[in-house]
């Protein structure tokens, strides 16, 4: 496909359309904010698992008594 024929506003919209439709970023949106907004990794490991647990058993002791 020759590009003689493309103006400025084509080229942007061509390079706009690669970076946007990218694939498996999610909700049409950039490479970097799709690195900015993702789960990262924890170093204490499943917290939540185990604030749940905790919070549970809480409850449990004071249903006991």
């Amino acid at each position: 496909m020759s590009e003689a024929h493309f103006d400025e506003y084509e080229h942007y919209n061509f390079e706009y359309d690669k970076h946007i439709f990218s694939g498996h970023s999610g909700k049409q949106r950039s490479k970097k904010e799709v690195e900015t907004r993702t789960n990262h990794f924890d170093p204490s490991g499943h917290s939540r698992k185990i604030l749940t647990k905790l919070m549970n058993t809480e409850q449990n002791k004071k249903k006991a008594s």
